[in-house]
């Protein structure tokens, strides 16, 4: 085989292949083989059929195929001994057909990954929140504990409903043109946020616990929250399923001890704010993190293959719907061209922050220890309530582990950005940090090959 190789782009080399007509011809002469070992024709036994024949028959198919492996092979040399990085599929783009008594020749191009250069990442610039969390956010968390101790009990003392009660109801009747039959519906006579229609608490306290088909007209206002129920009229006939009282905690050192976190009602609100603390720093160091990597890509805007951009732009497509609870698109039919060019440009920076990160670890030297990936996988075992041993065989299993270090590796350069960049802390961000940019969750835990969310970096060791 005679190679060359020219440049095309930072990202994109030139294959020029020649292979001589008897390498063509072997392959030729085995394709017939083989394919004659199957073939019934009639006039002649199976497997006897000549090649004469099969070439009047099969030569626009059988050249077709060694064609494709010749290219395919080639390809995968080039890729091996020239280390060329190569991202995806060759295009061919001249020649790629065999004609008889001549060399075999075409001009491909293939897209790399190419040189990333980082010289100067230290010293981004990047904001920073101060950790803060007011009483007000402590005073709501020990609210929510003392809601989930709250214990529901049958009502023995009274007649009727009052706040506070929680009733099970059969209902009947339509909101709007919307026919309702629920024979077990719950309401909270104590909780207006979750009402779920405006006037029913008011209706259903202070009625006999044993109330049957009581009758509710309700006309809901037009700006009402739910586009499902803004401006509708709701005709509802309910009765009383059952009916319990709440018996809600006092906020004292008995309750803390109940929780199982504190001894004293201090010690519980001590703990409840250095739980909202821990969370709140996590946020912060999520959000440091995605500015150090946007103020990157901001610096290095490398140039990035656009095989690569469109594998970014289908994840991100995917993650979406699921967002949504839309199953994965794997056809790709709904990615329209139009919406793909909306989705270029972040699926660009997705890449590119890739390859940047992946340059700067490889620059520094930066590698993730058998005890560091042992602890992110006992941490998800945990999760999953799997044991660390079972997990760790079904990610290798699946090629999952790898990945998983890669990921972690990423999250090493991530931690170093913010370490060497020029911070200003600040009480609010001038830019929020929604959407990293690597597959649009937060850069502490983006996930591994496999689960929803991983975009394939160019070092993943599987198939694309």
């Amino acid at each position: 085989m005679n190679l060359r190789i020219e440049d095309v782009s930072p990202v994109e080399k030139k294959l020029i292949v020649e292979i001589p007509w008897t390498t063509v011809a072997d392959r030729l002469g085995a394709a017939y083989r083989e394919l004659g070992k199957g073939v019934a024709l009639k006039g002649f036994r199976k497997g006897k059929a000549p090649r004469s024949v099969l070439e009047q028959i099969y030569a626009p198919r059988v050249h077709a195929e060694v064609a494709y492996q010749l290219v395919r092979e080639s390809f995968f040399t080039a890729n091996t001994q020239h280390k060329l990085g190569a991202v995806a599929e060759p295009r061919v783009e001249e020649g790629g057909q065999i004609k008889k008594g001549e060399p075999f020749h075409f001009a491909a191009i293939v897209e790399i990954k190419g040189q990333v250069q980082v010289d100067g990442w230290q010293g981004l610039e990047i904001e920073r929140r101060r950790m803060k969390v007011e009483d007000a956010e402590v005073d709501k968390a020990l609210e929510a504990l003392r809601k989930e101790h709250t214990e529901l009990v049958p009502i023995e003392d009274r007649q009727v409903t009052q706040l506070g009660d929680v009733v099970i109801l059969h209902v009947k009747g339509t909101i709007g043109e919307h026919p309702i039959d629920q024979p077990r519906f719950g309401v909270d006579l104590d909780d207006p946020e979750r009402e779920p229609v405006p006037g029913l608490r008011e209706a259903l306290t202070g009625i006999p616990l044993d109330t049957k088909d009581k009758v509710i007209d309700v006309d809901i206002p037009a700006d009402h929250a739910d586009e499902n129920l803004k401006g509708r009229h709701a005709n509802l006939t309910v009765s009383i399923v059952e009916a319990r009282a709440k018996v809600v905690p006092n906020l004292d050192d008995d309750f803390a001890k109940d929780t199982g976190k504190a001894d004293t009602i201090d010690g519980l609100r001590a703990a409840l704010r250095a739980d909202l603390e821990a969370r709140e720093q996590s946020i912060i160091k999520s959000e440091a993190r995605q500015h150090a990597l946007r103020a990157l890509v901001k610096k290095f805007q490398i140039p990035v293959a656009s095989s690569l951009v469109d594998r970014a732009v289908e994840m991100q497509y995917n993650r979406l719907r699921a967002m949504i609870g839309m199953p994965p698109d794997r056809e790709g039919a709904g990615l329209t061209a139009d919406l793909r060019d909306k989705m270029k440009p972040a699926g660009t920076d997705e890449v590119r922050g890739q390859l940047l990160l992946e340059a700067i670890a490889d620059q520094e030297q930066l590698v993730v220890a058998e005890d560091e990936l042992m602890t992110h996988v006992a941490s998800a075992a945990k999760a999953r309530n799997v044991p660390p041993a079972r997990l760790k065989a079904e990610w290798e299993r699946d090629g999952r582990l790898d990945s998983a270090r890669w990921s972690l590796r990423q999250d090493k350069v991530l931690d170093l950005l913010v370490e060497k960049a020029a911070v200003t802390e600040v009480d609010k961000l001038t830019e929020p940090a929604e959407g990293g940019l690597l597959g649009g969750a937060p850069i502490a835990t983006a996930p591994v090959h496999g689960e929803a969310g991983h975009v394939h970096g160019p070092d993943c060791d599987h198939d694309h």
